[in-house]
């Protein structure tokens, strides 16, 4: 199945929410960084959390769009850091949850106050509901769900729940659904945990996680991941069959390859992610330090580092 996706003049992805921020990182070809102001001490500054937000803003002849994909691991980091990048949040029309964890959510309730659009939509899969867990070799538990206290459902936006691929912005952008899981090494993430009708179950595909793609024309795709849980390489190969585009021009996000349990899959990633050959890398959020050092080894004139307020012109 081929999903028709226009092709814009322009993408804009902004790092709303990300584990690193460097206010000396300089600003290069396509990439502006936050600036540190000389007032600095008399304004907030943006921080970063364990967790995820992207601002997503698109041209196409002569129209924009703006959708935010995840709202970090606070519940005031999102808000916070985009009064402290001085961005105007009125223009986003959608917010999209790339799956059901709260470093993904937790801003979610105090930014739809503060954009106040009665038009918004929030777009998640329906499994993003379910309380979920990680169970530790050593016993010890932690959960990693949205709490219940925290409402999802609101009556002044509209929730749509999508399991399969779906566009937004008249077309421009693709929000994936669930992606099949076709490569041999990308296994999920074995301690996971889901509650199913009042019954603990493994889940380890958690196959709620998807992503957003555009098509920037002359240029090929923008691939922008929360978590990347489904296999950053299966999230790639299979924004490449729903769009029938093979060149990847940018991949951003997190990509889950960190920690013991997925150090042993990083140098059959990094192999795929040469015979791929995207323009830019900037892996971020979950990715961690090994893979993230070991990418820009590998793919050094395609790797960008990821920061707060880091702002990818496509």
């Amino acid at each position: 199945m081929t999903i028709p996706l226009a092709e814009i003049d322009e993408a804009r992805i902004t790092i709303i929410i990300d584990n690193n921020i460097d206010f000396l990182i300089p600003s290069t070809g396509v990439v502006r960084r936050f600036e540190q102001p000389s007032d600095w001490y008399n304004r907030p500054l943006p921080r970063a959390e364990h967790g995820f937000s992207a601002l997503i803003s698109l041209k196409r002849n002569g129209n924009e769009g703006t959708v935010l994909l995840d709202t970090g691991a606070s519940a005031d980091g999102v808000q916070h850091n985009f009064e402290a990048l001085e961005i105007d949040i009125a223009r986003i029309q959608a917010i999209i949850l790339s799956h059901g964890h709260f470093d993904h959510a937790m801003g979610l309730a105090r930014i739809v106050d503060k954009i106040g659009n009665q038009n918004l939509k929030i777009v998640l899969h329906p499994d993003v509901y379910l309380q979920r867990k990680a169970v530790f070799p050593n016993g010890k538990e932690v959960p990693v769900s949205i709490p219940p206290e925290m409402s999802i459902r609101r009556e002044d936006v509209e929730i749509v729940e999508n399991t399969g691929p779906m566009t937004l912005l008249d077309g421009s952008l693709l929000v994936s659904g669930e992606i099949p899981r076709t490569t041999d090494f990308e296994k999920g993430f074995p301690i996971h945990y889901a509650k199913r009708e009042d019954v603990w179950q493994h889940d380890p595909l958690i196959m709620d996680d998807q992503c957003i793609i555009l098509r920037v024309k002359g240029k090929g795709l923008v691939i922008v991941t929360g978590c990347g849980h489904a296999g950053i390489i299966n999230t790639i190969r299979y924004a490449q069959e729903l769009t029938g585009v093979s060149q990847v021009y940018a991949l951003i996000g997190g990509f889950h390859l960190t920690g013991g349990l997925f150090e042993k899959i990083i140098p059959a990633t990094i192999a795929e992610l040469e015979k791929i050959s995207p323009r830019y890398i900037m892996p971020g959020h979950c990715t961690g330090w090994s893979a993230v050092h070991r990418i820009s080894e590998a793919l050094p004139d395609a790797f960008i580092t990821s920061s707060v307020g880091t702002t990818l012109i496509l």
